[in-house]
């Protein structure tokens, strides 16, 4: 993988670095280190200290938590413009979640004491850093919204279409090359990997998707969404993972 300067960069109009000046955008690339990282190499994990802040640059990155039964839960597939990590003016607090490169990618490490350096120079980036991590924190708890009131299909499909917004995912025949097994996906919505092919052969049934094992197409992105937006199916307590 190439590494892409902030100049060139196609996905810097969605960052918390749109718009800003020349010579702050320099500051901030000198204030962090990029980085690169394959297909499933991790980036932090549980337990680590709350030390920096990842900016993404392009690529995507799972983010996951493990339980103390061993099973892993996605919490998000983060994309290009996100802000990953966490802060903590304690040293010995630790990083609640790991993220994992699901494709190429390329993030801009930022440690806390050069950040900080940082944002005392330029005191209006720290906005949009407040901004694009209160970003993080809606999609979280709208995340925590979806499981607490829709059911999985609902879940299911509301993945999907989020996945085919992705830049890059959705090709103009409207074929979705998807990057996970139907194991992460399950993780994604929080089922039993039965339930996930279950409810994709629900969906195909519907008219909403066709297609294989890695390549889903959005055979009808309007009834899709709608099943997104409504909860048409309910899942039993026994269809979540034990």
């Amino acid at each position: 993988m190439r590494r892409i300067r902030c100049e060139t960069c196609t996905t810097r109009p969605g960052s918390v670095v749109c718009g800003v000046a020349a010579d702050v955008l320099g500051a901030l690339r000198t204030a962090g280190t990029t980085m690169l990282y394959r297909p499933r190499q991790v980036l932090f994990s549980e337990g680590m200290p709350c030390a920096a802040l990842y900016l993404l640059c392009h690529g995507a990155v799972k983010l996951y938590h493990s339980d103390r039964f061993g099973r892993v839960h996605i919490l998000e597939v983060a994309h290009p413009g996100a802000l990953l990590g966490e802060l903590s003016l304690r040293d010995d607090d630790a990083m609640s979640i790991s993220a994992e490169a699901v494709t190429e990618t390329q993030v801009l490490y930022l440690p806390r004491e050069r950040l900080a350096a940082f944002v005392k120079q330029h005191p209006e980036a720290a906005v949009r850093f407040f901004a694009a991590l209160s970003r993080e924190l809606a999609v979280a708890r709208r995340k925590v919204r979806e499981l607490a009131l829709k059911g999985a299909e609902s879940r299911l499909a509301g993945l999907l279409v989020q996945l085919a917004g992705a830049e890059g995912s959705l090709l103009p025949d409207r074929h979705l090359q998807l990057r996970y097994t139907r194991r992460e996906l399950a993780e994604m919505i929080g089922v039993s990997t039965e339930t996930a092919i279950r409810l994709l052969a629900a969906l195909k049934r519907k008219g909403a998707i066709a297609g294989g094992r890695r390549d889903v197409v959005i055979a009808d992105p309007e009834r899709l969404t709608r099943i997104a937006q409504h909860d048409e199916t309910d899942v039993r307590p026994s269809d979540h993972p034990a």
